[in-house]
This record gives structure tokens, C-alpha cells and sequence, in this order.
């Protein structure tokens, strides 16, 4: 390949008392002219690369018509006014409100009429308790940075209030819609540089008023780099807050009647805490003692664990959500990775299994967060799977009648395909669990092109589908889809989360390859026909897959990742994920960080697969630096003649708010390059 030239300068410093190489850290200053001009000739090598594999036009726009099958988002209810959102072919999701079951939709927010040239997405939005009033963040080219807007429901009038970074915001409403409680980040230059991608805290705002001049109620003195929820009761007399370390939650409890008074629910201990309130209870879905979970109940007026009563105690299947109703408690729960909602009584008594589709996520139930409250009599869920896109369900409590809201049909004859769940042993023993789609017709003579995806971290699941709607590409064509649910995810409770952190992260890379043997062993699939895919966490993933077992894939797929792991956590907001990773700035930490960090782990006259590496240039998670550094030194090091390609996206994110022209391309440049490396004829 007779790529760009990629300049390399030898760049030694030591750490810990070992020696680092990092020759193409100039590619971290991303302002430089010499970096902008290289990008520009990788991407243009890249497109024409792309674009010469046969048939990718028409592979274009059959995915395009997958994308535009469209998204519909679990409905937000207050006083009978129904709000969710809702996109075809439309780039953004349009946020509408409607009056009752069979009212018409009304557009509320469109971020599509908001920028012609660079794209709005609407990032999260709140409704007043009587529906009055919305609040709704807006960001600009998929960099999550919300502008908080104010806007009146009935008469459309866009408030002046305007506060920015309210990125990931949490709010909850004053009972008389005067105000609210939210969280925001610190203005540049406020703080010192760096830092204001850190110190979030809670404030109280007034409509109306300047919102410089609003009071910081909570987060003073405390850790940078914390995340913070809050709700209220609604009598607006009490304030819970819940605080995130990432892989420790903490929850207080404010007392706003009385001066602001501070009260621990729990605090201080390593288990992740969330609560909600109802009729002056607190409800607690902890950790705590029972790593796949336990719900406890308290008087808001006595909130610490000493006064705490079991309601449902921690069973084999993990609680990942719970909603609290005037007369039952919902529970949805994950068995082998696939979702299941069961009822119970408010003493909690189980009575019932809502009868939903096999191998699916369920998306909603009440809000965001791992539990919430209401006085409804009713509840609204997005169901989806391998097969169904989305399916929006409504539940009468009452009548216990179990209808479709909305949904999105299958564009394939799902007859024609089967899901299988495998268990497979890894390195050190552990079974994991994987999932398998293909049609029905597939003959297992190891040539199918197959590919494998994984993520492995943050307490996240992987369930059915995880892939976007262009996975019925892949399917159309006989190939293989396959998910393992590797350590670090939150599969099979907390324990399966730690044996994939911190010191344990090989664990994971170990499970995705292992998987990978399997599938080949059991003839699905061959190296050759065998690729894999993972972006952000995911992209570590692959990343250290073909450093570690370059021999093993056909093509790899590298998206929006981590890969320089000694210098992660210097950009971007990315001191979050320290208590995942660890920090090369501690020696213990340090070494076995080194062991696995792809950047440091490219070997020169490795015989590579075929590579593509994937970034954004807004990307506020992940810097588009360590695909750009990884290319270069990948492109140097490859002895085979595979390609190394790269492509940074320029108005685009993490992936939050990506258009659906942009999106259909990056899409179909992820399966036509990995689908004309593994055979798959399209």
C-alpha cells in the first residue's frame, strides 16, 4: 500500500523506570496544519479505497432504506399529554406531544430545521409536573455539549432562558413550574484548563432569571470528575441526589424546607446506589451486599441503612430496572442476557411475567436511570430485538392488558432466520455466553462470512440486537452475526463487571478471543471469513484483539476507540474512566495498562488484517488521536498486504445526533469493507 506519508519522530521518555516510544505523538495536536493536511490525504485514501469495492453504491442505499425504517423513543407521560420522539428519513429525531392514546401527534422540537450546515440533535428533554413547560438540550455536530432551552407546550413560545453546558443534564422541576434544580458543567476559563470538562454540579434556577446567578446547591468540594441525578418529592420539600463515581454511587438526600440540611442514604462503600421517592418512602435499588441487586424501602425521614427494609431480595437474575406505581413494583430483569419485566405487590409478593418476545432489550419503563416512581396506572416500554426494530408497548395495570403503542415491522422474513444462545469456555475456564444469528439455510462448512462484536466494559450489557438496523444487511446476504457477553458488562451481575476491570481487563480481550476460536472451531466460520467489530470500549477491544492475535481475523473494524492507554486520560473527558482502567500515573496500574495498550503493543513486520480504523473530530468522549496515532504506526509496522485504513469524520460525535446521510455512510463503509475482506457477496 503506498499510503501517506506519516512522519515519524522519535519520541522517548521513561516512566516508571521504562523506556516509551511514542513516535507520532504530533498527531495529538490536532490544530496543527501538518496534522489537518496528513488527515485530509488519510481520508482521501481511504474514500477511494471504500468506494472501489463492488457494489458499495447499491450496498449504500439498501442501508440507507434499513436506517430509514426510522427510531420511536419510550413515551413520557404527564397530565395526559403523551411525548415522545420519532424519525423515518428524517436526520434527527422529532420530538411530538399528543393528547391521550388517540390524540394527533404535534411537533414539538425539530432539530432538523434548526442548521442546515451543521447538524442539531435534541441530546435529552424534561416536562413540568402539569405539562406546562418543556426543557430540552440541544448540541451541534453530535459533541453532546447541551444549550438548555425553555419552551411553553401550549403556546410554542421559546423562553429566553438560555444555559449552556448542561451536557448529560439531570433536572427536576419545581412543583409550581416557577424554577428547577439541574446540573451543569463550568464555563472555559472559569475554572483552569482542562477542568471544564469536569466539576459538574447541582444548581437551582428561576425562570427568568440569569442563570450566572444561580445557586449552587451541591458538588462544592467534592471529586471532579462526579456525575449527578436528582429528583424530588413532590411537594418539592425534599432533594435526592444520587452521585456517580463510575463504579461507586452514592445517594444523599437534602432536606430543602430546612435550611438546605444534608442527610446520607449511603455513602462512602463500593456498591452503586440509586433511589427514588413516593409518599414520603424512598425506594433503593443497591447493590450493596448482593451483587445482582436488592430493592430496599425507608422513610424519607429516616434514610440511613440502619432503617432499611427488604422488599425484594437480590435473586440468580440481575435487577437492572425498577419502577415504583401507586399499587406495584415492576421489575425488569436480565436472565442470560435477555430482558424480562415481572410484577410484583407493593409488599413485594410476586405476581406475573409479562409474556413478551424471546431474546430481547427493553428500553424505558419509567423514565432513564435504574429506577423511578409514579402514581400511574399504566406503563410504556420499547421492546427490541435481532429481528423487530422497535416495538413501543403500553400496559394497563388495571385491566392487565399488554397492547403496541407504536412500532416499527421487521423488514425481513423472520421465519427464515433463527437466534441461538452458546456457551463457550475462555482462557481461564469461565463460560460466557454468546449469541448467534444467521438465516435458517446456512450450512456450517466454516466459509460463512461471520461477524463477531463485543464490548466488555462499564457495568454495560450487551444484549440483543446491540447493532443498528444495518445488521439486516449483513443477514440478508448469509452472513453471520455473533455477540459475546464478555466480562466487564453487567450481564451477569456486579462480580461479572470487576472480573473485567481495572487489573482484570485482559479477561475481557480473552473472552472476545475465545469466542472467536469457537466459532471456528464449531465451522461457522473460518479466519479468513471471520471479522470482528467494536467502537469506543469495544474499539479497545478490537484494538487489542489483532495485537494480541493478529493471526486469528480476516478484517477488523476499529470505531471511535481507546488505543494509546498510557495517555488516555490526559484529553477529552476521559479522567472518568480511571476507575475502569486505572491510570498510568500509578506505577501498579502502569504495568499491566502497558501489557494490553495497543498503541504500545504494535510490533513491526506483523502481518496485519485488514484494518479500518474509524474517529470523529467533535468526539468529546474519545480524541480522535488514537486512531490517527495507531494508523500511522500501523501502516509503518504491517507486513502484509492488507490495508490500513483510516477515516475521521469531521462534523460528527461519539455517535449521539449523527444524521442519517452521514450515518448511512459510515455504516455501510463498516460492512462493505468487512463484508468484501470475509467473502460476503453483496
Amino acid at each position: 500500500m503506498k499510503y501517506p506519508v506519516s512522519e515519524r519522530k522519535e519520541i522517548i521518555e521513561t516512566l516508571h523506570g521504562v523506556e516509551l516510544k511514542d513516535p507520532y505523538r504530533w498527531l495529538e495536536n490536532y490544530e496543527d496544519p501538518k496534522v489537518i493536511d496528513w488527515l485530509v490525504k488519510q481520508n482521501q485514501f481511504t474514500k477511494e479505497m471504500i468506494e472501489k469495492i463492488p457494489n458499495y453504491k447499491k450496498a449504500l442505499e439498501k442501508i440507507k432504506d434499513y436506517l430509514s425504517l426510522g427510531t420511536i423513543s419510550v413515551p413520557k407521560e404527564k397530565k395526559g399529554y403523551i411525548f415522545f420522539q420519532k424519525a423515518t428519513i428524517e436526520s434527527q429525531p422529532i420530538l411530538y406531544v399528543q393528547k391521550g392514546k388517540a390524540g394527533a401527534p404535534i411537533i414539538l422540537v425539530n432539530p432538523n430545521e434548526l442548521s442546515k450546515e451543521n447538524p442539531v440533535s435534541l441530546d435529552w428533554y424534561f416536562v413540568s409536573p402539569n405539562a406546562k413547560y418543556l426543557v430540552y438540550g440541544l448540541s451541534n455536530n453530535g459533541d453532546e455539549w447541551s444549550l438548555l432551552h425553555i419552551k411553553n407546550v401550549e403556546t410554542g413560545e421559546i423562553l429566553d432562558d438560555k444555559i449552556p453546558r448542561t451536557r448529560f443534564c439531570s433536572l427536576a422541576w419545581l412543583p409550581d413550574e416557577t424554577g428547577f434544580y439541574y446540573t451543569r458543567y463550568p464555563e472555559p476559563g472559569t475554572v483552569p484548563k482542562g477542568q471544564e470538562n469536569y466539576n459538574k454540579h447541582v444548581f437551582l434556577h428561576v425562570i427568568g432569571n440569569d442563570w450566572h446567578n444561580d445557586e449552587k446547591l451541591f458538588g462544592e468540594g467534592r471529586s471532579a470528575t462526579n456525575h449527578y441525578t436528582i429528583s424530588l418529592t413532590e411537594d418539592g420539600q425534599h432533594l435526592l441526589i444520587g452521585v456517580s463515581k463510575y463504579t461507586k454511587h452514592d445517594l444523599y438526600i437534602m432536606d430543602l424546607e430546612n435550611n438546605n440540611i444534608l442527610a446520607e442514604v449511603i455513602a462512602g462503600d463500593d456498591s452503586i446506589t440509586a433511589g427514588s421517592m413516593m409518599d414520603g418512602e424512598i425506594w433503593i435499588l443497591t447493590n450493596k451486599d448482593a451483587p445482582k441487586k436488592t430493592l430496599y424501602k425507608t422513610k424519607i425521614s429516616k434514610p440511613t441503612q440502619s432503617n432499611w427494609q427488604v422488599v425484594i431480595p437480590e435473586t440468580d437474575n440481575p435487577i437492572s430496572q425498577v419502577l415504583i406505581t401507586k399499587n406495584n413494583i415492576f421489575l425488569k430483569v436480565m436472565k442470560n442476557a435477555t430482558d424480562y419485566i415481572l410484577i410484583y405487590t407493593k409488599e413485594g409478593k410476586f405476581e406475573s411475567e409479562l409474556d413478551l418476545p424471546e431474546f430481547s432489550s427493553i428500553l424505558g419503563m419509567g423514565g432513564a436511570g435504574s429506577i423511578a416512581a409514579n402514581d400511574q396506572d399504566h406503563l410504556y416500554f420499547s421492546l427490541m430485538n435481532f429481528f423487530y426494530p422497535t416495538s413501543i408497548y403500553h400496559y394497563d395495570i388495571k385491566t392487565k392488558d399488554l397492547t403496541i403503542f407504536r412500532e416499527i415491522k421487521p423488514p425481513l422474513n423472520i421465519d427464515d432466520y433463527i437466534v441461538k444462545q452458546e456457551w463457550y469456555e475462555s482462557k481461564d475456564g469461565t463460560k460466557v455466553s454468546m449469541f448467534i444469528v444467521h438465516k435458517k439455510s446456512i450450512e456450517l462448512h466454516g466459509s460463512n462470512p461471520t461477524m463477531l462484536n463485543g464490548y466488555g466494559g462499564f457495568n454495560l450489557p450487551i444484549k440483543p440486537p446491540y447493532l443498528k438496523y444495518s445488521r439486516f444487511f449483513w443477514l440478508e446476504n448469509n452472513g453471520v452475526v455473533a455477540i459475546a457477553n464478555l466480562r466487564g458488562g453487567s450481564e451477569y451481575g456486579e462480580e461479572w463487571h470487576k472480573a473485567g476491570m481495572l487489573e482484570k481487563k485482559q479477561n475481557v480481550f480473552d473472552d472476545f478471543i475465545y469466542a472467536a476460536k469457537w466459532l471456528i472451531k464449531n465451522k461457522y466460520t473460518s479466519r479468513k471469513h471471520l471479522c470482528i467489530n467494536g467502537r469506543s470500549n469495544g474499539g479497545l477491544l478490537t484494538g487489542a484483539a489483532i495485537t494480541q492475535e493478529p493471526d486469528l481475523f480476516g478484517a477488523v473494524y476499529v470505531g471511535v476507540p481507546l488505543l494509546d492507554m498510557i495517555r488516555y486520560h490526559l484529553f477529552s473527558i476521559a479522567r472518568y474512566w480511571i476507575p475502569e482502567y486505572g491510570s498510568a500515573e500509578d506505577p501498579k496500574q502502569f504495568k499491566y495498562i502497558l501489557k494490553y495498550s495497543p498503541y504500545h503493543n504494535v510490533k513491526k513486520g506483523t502481518k496485519f488484517p485488514a484494518t479500518y480504523l474509524v474517529a470523529a473530530a467533535s468526539d468529546s468522549r474519545v480524541d480522535a488521536l488514537h486512531a490517527m496515532k495507531m494508523t500511522a504506526l500501523m501502516q509503518w509496522a504491517n507486513a502484509s498486504q492488507e490495508p490500513i485504513l483510516l477515516f475521521v469524520e469531521g462534523q460528527a460525535g461519539h455517535g449521539v445526533g449523527k444524521p442519517l446521510e452521514k450515518l448511512a455512510e459510515t455504516e455501510t463503509d463498516l460492512y462493505a469493507f468487512l463484508g468484501s475482506k470475509t467473502g460476503l457477496k453483496f
